[in-house]
């Protein structure tokens, strides 16, 4: 067996990994999807064959668009095409979660300005969460606190140049009444297995708790309810390794958001859980020939 790890920068997640892979006697080879180019053609063209790709690039768009090249040619990639691009947006994984009856946050869309903010005043009401449909760590996700917020927040948007940023995602504020319990929760879900997860928090000067702004870290009890509904979620986007985001409102689990090219180095020092080892156990049983 051969397994290709298609990435843009050797991340401390691909080094874990190929620490496994290694160990496992499994050969591999890392492509760089920045310093190669594509043939657009059904053949299997590559330098090396591979029994499988592992698509781990940090460009949503590089990893998206490598994966469709790629699964034209007619070689299996991990994630596939369909869940990289469901859970890249988050208009598309909201449809494919409403479509299953997971429970998500209240969520509105508009194109304009003025649509947006009667759709706050009508629907949503304040305070409020505004989100690019296409973007990770936390960038540009911004609480909108009253209508001077909301209004000088998409008088912004409307200015920039990125179309991206014009598409209005606005959402439900969801807030914990304990101080003790976490922002959210990151499940790790590897297959029909939630293998790991930690409860992230936000710091003090921010109500985001992505760890890359700051958040810290701690690990979560993986409950049957946090189970089922992290499962479901993976399966409603097609997806074989996520991260499915959860928040809770009223002792009820929303799920936020779903990652189809999911980090995990915070949650393995977290959970104290060897992230990595269950990637390569999950693709050596569903893969290796």
């Amino acid at each position: 067996m051969k397994v290709g790890i298609l990435h843009n920068r050797v991340t401390w997640e691909i080094k874990r990994l190929i620490e496994e892979l290694e160990k496992s006697n499994i050969a591999f080879e890392i492509i760089n999807n920045q310093n190669i180019y594509f043939r657009l053609s059904k053949e299997k063209d590559l330098e090396f064959q591979f029994d499988l790709i592992l698509e781990r690039s940090l460009s949503y768009f590089r990893g998206l668009y490598s994966c469709a090249i790629l699964e034209t040619k007619g070689y299996k990639v991990l994630n596939n095409f369909e869940c990289l691009n469901i859970t890249g947006n988050k208009l598309l994984t909201s449809l494919k979660l409403i479509e299953n009856n997971i429970p998500t946050p209240n969520t509105y869309f508009a194109f304009k300005e003025d649509a947006s903010m009667q759709a706050i005043d009508e629907g949503l009401h304040y305070p409020a969460i505004i989100k690019p449909i296409i973007g990770s760590w936390g960038r540009l996700i911004a609480k909108l606190e009253d209508q001077n917020s909301a209004r000088s927040n998409l008088e912004c948007r409307e200015t920039m140049g990125n179309i991206l940023q014009k598409q209005y995602y606005l959402q439900e504020y969801l807030s914990s009444t304990d101080p003790k319990s976490p922002t959210d929760i990151r499940v790790f879900v590897v297959g029909d297995d939630c293998v790991a997860a930690m409860g992230r928090y936000n710091p003090e000067e921010d109500f985001r708790s992505n760890i890359a702004l700051g958040g810290t870290a701690k690990k979560e009890e993986i409950t049957d309810e946090i189970r089922k509904i992290s499962l479901n979620a993976s399966k409603a986007v097609n997806g074989e390794i996520v991260g499915v985001d959860l928040m809770v409102k009223n002792g009820k689990f929303y799920v936020i958001e779903v990652n189809g090219t999911p980090q995990f180095r915070a949650v393995s020092k977290a959970s104290k859980i060897n992230v990595a080892n269950k990637i390569v156990d999950y693709i050596i049983r569903n893969y290796k020939k």
